[in-house]
C-alpha cells in the first residue's frame, strides 16, 4: 500500500464509469458562462461523516455499493465522466466531451490520523486537509479530464468523501446536485433523489458574442489570467469555520432595515457584509484602499427564457461591490456594507447578463486588485448529502484558498444560520474570529 502523505496509504485507484453501453458519445458546447472557467482553479468539496467501523468492513460491504451507484448516478451526469477539449475543426471553441471508457478517477486511502481534529469547526492546519482531496489527471491527447474522487478511511472513526471537479464543467449548483443524486443512490433512496440534469443549451444565450470576448481575452491573457485567478495557500494557512446564528442574523437584518429602501434584506446579505467587514478589520488595510467584494449571482431562473434548476452547467455570473476600508472598518462599516452589497443585488436582479460583454475586462480588472469573492450557497444543502451514514459531520470547500474566497453553506445544527469557511494565515485568522464574535454583541 504505497503512503502519499504521512499517515496516508492508497488502497486502490482506479476508474469509475457510466454502465458499458448506456451512454452514446455526446458533446456539450460550452457557452459564454463555461468558457470565462477555463483557466481556473478546480472545485473542491470534503465531506465529513462519523463511521465506526473497521477498514475491512468498509471494503467489503460498503464500497460496492458507493462504486455501483457513482456509476449509476454517472449515467444521468455523463458529462462528469468526459474531458474538456476542443471541438473538431474548431480553434476557439471547446466543449464537455464524453465518449465510451471515459471514467471518473476514483481514489480510496486510509488514513491513520485524528478524524475529530480535521472535521471540526476550529482552525485546522490547511495541510492536514491536503491529503483528502483528489487531484485532477493532467491533460491528455483527448482533453483534460473535469471530476476526480477521494474516499478516505479512518478506521473505526469516520470516512471521508471528497469530489474535485474542475469549474468549467459545471458550477456548484449542478455539481452538488450530482453528490446529492450518489449519495441517494448508495443509500437506496433513489425516489427522493434530485432529478435528473437539463442538457438543452439551445436557449442560453450569447449576447453580443460575449463567448468570442471570453475566448479572446483568455487567449491573449493566460497565463496572467492563470497567475490572477490561482493563489496557493500560505505555508501557515489555515482552515476554519464560524456561524452566525439564526439570532445574530435577525439583529443584523434589524440594524440594516431601516436603512433598506432601495434593497431588500435578506440572510445572505447580511451575511455577506458581516464578513466582509470582519476580514478587512482583520487585515488592517491602510483607511484609504479600495476593497473589492465579488459574488455570484445565479442566473438560471432570471434569464428569458429562464432555464430549469436542473440546467447541468454554468450559468452564474460574476458581480462586484467595492468600498473604501477605512469607511468598512469604521463604526457604521456593517450598514454601510450592507447597502452597498444590497444596491449591487438589486443590480443583478434587474438585468443578469446586461453588459456582459465588458464582463471580461471587468473579472481582469476585479481580479487584479484580489477580491473577496464567494463559493458556494445555502441552497445546495449541502448537509443533507447522507450517503446511508447520516448527515456529514462537517464539510468543509478547502479549493476557496484558490482565489482568497469564503465558502457559505447552511448550518448542520440549526435551521436559517449560515456557515461561512475560511482560509487564512493563523494571525488573520485569530483576528477574524475575535471580531466576528465582538462585534456581534454591538447588534
Amino acid at each position: 500500500m504505497p503512503e502519499v502523505a504521512s499517515g496516508v496509504r492508497i488502497l486502490e485507484s482506479s476508474g469509475v464509469a457510466p454502465p458499458p453501453g448506456t451512454v452514446p458519445e455526446s458533446s456539450l458546447p460550452f457557452t459564454f458562462f463555461d468558457i470565462g472557467w477555463l483557466y481556473s482553479g478546480p472545485v473542491q468539496r470534503v465531506f465529513f461523516y462519523p463511521f465506526p467501523h473497521p477498514t475491512s468492513y468498509f471494503l467489503d460491504s460498503v464500497l460496492p455499493t458507493l462504486k455501483s451507484a457513482l456509476s449509476a448516478t454517472l449515467r444521468e451526469f455523463f458529462p462528469l465522466a468526459g474531458k474538456i477539449r476542443l471541438a473538431p475543426g474548431s480553434d476557439t471553441r471547446y466543449e464537455l466531451h464524453y465518449a465510451e471508457g471515459d471514467s471518473v478517477s476514483f481514489t480510496v486511502a486510509e488514513h491513520d490520523g485524528d478524524f475529530g481534529q480535521l472535521s471540526g469547526s476550529h482552525a485546522r492546519e490547511y495541510t492536514g486537509i491536503v491529503p483528502l482531496i483528489p487531484q485532477l489527471p493532467e491533460p491528455d491527447d483527448g482533453g483534460r479530464k473535469v471530476m476526480a474522487v477521494q474516499v478516505t478511511l479512518f478506521p473505526n472513526r469516520g470516512v471521508v468523501v471528497a469530489v474535485t471537479v474542475h469549474h468549467a464543467a459545471c458550477d456548484g449548483s449542478s455539481s452538488t446536485q450530482f453528490v446529492a443524486s450518489w449519495a441517494c443512490r448508495t443509500a437506496g433512496k433513489e425516489k427522493v433523489a434530485p432529478a435528473p440534469p437539463f442538457f438543452d443549451r439551445s436557449s442560453v444565450p450569447n449576447p453580443n458574442d460575449v463567448y468570442s470576448k471570453f475566448f479572446n481575452s483568455l487567449a491573449s491573457n493566460a497565463q496572467s489570467i492563470e497567475s490572477m485567478m490561482i493563489q496557493f495557500a500560505p505555508p501557515d494557512a489555515f482552515v476554519g469555520t464560524v456561524t452566525l446564528k439564526s439570532d445574530d442574523i435577525r439583529k443584523l437584518k434589524e440594524a440594516v432595515s431601516s436603512e433598506a429602501n432601495s434593497f431588500r434584506c435578506s440572510t445572505i446579505l447580511v451575511a455577506y457584509a458581516y464578513a466582509w467587514v470582519c476580514l478587512v478589520k482583520a487585515r488592517v488595510y491602510d483607511e484609504d484602499k479600495t476593497v473589492h467584494f465579488a459574488f455570484p449571482g445565479n442566473c438560471r431562473e432570471r434569464l428569458q427564457p429562464p432555464l430549469p434548476a436542473e440546467y447541468f452547467g454554468n450559468c452564474i455570473g460574476g458581480y462586484f461591490a467595492e468600498a473604501k476600508a477605512g469607511d468598512l472598518a469604521g463604526e457604521d462599516g456593517f450598514l454601510r456594507a450592507a447597502r452597498i452589497l444590497g444596491e449591487a443585488f438589486e443590480r443583478f436582479k434587474a438585468g443578469p447578463v446586461k453588459d456582459a460583454e465588458k464582463w471580461p475586462e471587468k473579472y481582469q480588472e476585479i481580479a487584479l486588485q484580489q477580491p473577496l469573492s464567494v463559493a458556494g450557497s445555502p441552497r445546495f444543502k449541502v448537509y443533507d448529502v447522507d450517503f446511508g451514514w447520516g448527515r456529514p459531520a462537517k464539510v468543509d470547500m478547502p479549493s476557496i484558498t484558490w482565489v482568497g474566497a469564503i465558502s457559505v453553506s447552511e448550518s448542520r445544527d440549526e435551521q436559517g444560520a449560515v456557515e461561512i469557511g475560511l482560509v487564512l494565515s493563523k494571525p488573520e485568522m485569530e483576528s477574524f474570529a475575535a471580531h466576528f464574535s465582538d462585534d456581534l454583541k454591538l447588534f
